[in-house]
């Protein structure tokens, strides 16, 4: 007895845990919170408006509509329904908020969307949140509908004139002057296109092939051969950095030279001038009497006596 007692205990535990998993889930589908703040709404008109509506803050729902009902003011000219919203237990509404229904798109249920407004003061839960009359949705695509036949009105004649024109083009002389045209233009394509001119053009792309593939072969030469200048000016860099004491070595004994051949180059060039001056008297005499490389110095100055 015991046992079967406790399991009814079980079951009924089970099945309360169920339903509550169940109403928290509608809750949550619903976009009520568990804990709400309750404010009023006071229209003349609530056309299309019902217990469940979403309630929206700038685009984003914080709840939604708990009832209507007639307004208490009704009869002495007030507003003619008071509803009761549920938002998010200490969501802030300013003072300034203004609440008004509207739809996302044309064929979407109403929503009420409330906008914050330029206040910092915050009403307290159970004020009256400001309300604003809602639109006409088919008065305003009654309004969207005569805009677009007004612009087809507008753009009917522009049509007219655009088919005018086309029927113009398309006349039978402008048509047979546009036949003329396409043939003409269909024998320059076949002269074009000429069994002749297709190998001419097959060669003529073979021989831009072929410069192709040889300026490539230059392209990759050119740089086979930078790559060598590179290597033989990096050697003559290492061969002047390794001897670069010997080749200022060379250089001070060259400057010393030339200052030494500097300090005398008068005395060579004045023994130039003399050796320059014997020869031509030498010449001379040789010249005048040959006899002279046979006998001497001596006996050309007898001969002179």
């Amino acid at each position: 007895m015991k046992e079967a007692k406790r399991n009814y205990i079980a079951v009924g535990a089970f099945v309360l845990s169920m339903l509550a998993a169940v109403v928290l889930w509608f809750a949550a589908l619903s976009g009520v919170a568990v804990s709400t703040d309750p404010y009023f709404i006071l229209w003349d008109n609530v056309m299309g408006l019902k217990p469940g509506t979403q309630i929206l803050f700038e685009g984003y729902q914080i709840g939604l509509i708990e009832k209507i009902e007639r307004s208490p003011g009704a009869d002495s000219g007030g507003p003619n329904y008071r509803v009761e919203i549920k938002v998010e237990k200490d969501w802030p509404i300013p003072v300034s908020a203004a609440a008004e229904t509207t739809a996302p798109s044309f064929l979407a249920a109403l929503v009420v969307n409330i906008e914050a407004g330029d206040s910092d003061e915050i009403l307290a839960p159970g004020s009256v949140i400001r309300s604003k009359e809602q639109g006409d949705l088919l008065g305003a695509a009654g309004d969207a509908m005569s805009k677009v036949s007004e612009v087809l009105d507008f753009m009917k004649p522009r049509i007219e004139e655009i088919t005018n024109s086309v029927g113009l083009v398309l006349s039978e002389e402008n048509a047979e002057q546009i036949q003329s045209m396409l043939q003409t233009m269909n024998e320059r394509i076949k002269e074009v296109l000429s069994a002749e001119n297709a190998e001419n053009i097959g060669l003529i792309l073979n021989n831009l092939n072929n410069v192709s593939q040889d300026m490539s072969d230059l392209t990759r030469g050119l740089q086979t051969s930078k790559t060598q200048v590179d290597e033989i000016l990096a050697t003559i860099d290492g061969l002047i950095d390794s001897n670069s004491g010997d080749v200022g070595k060379s250089l001070a004994d060259l400057q010393a030279s030339l200052e030494a051949v500097s300090r005398h180059i008068d005395a060579i060039a004045s023994n130039l001038e003399d050796t320059t001056r014997n020869a031509k008297e030498f010449s001379e005499q040789i010249r005048s009497d040959p006899s002279v490389l046979l006998r001497g110095r001596e006996a050309a100055d007898d001969g002179a006596r």
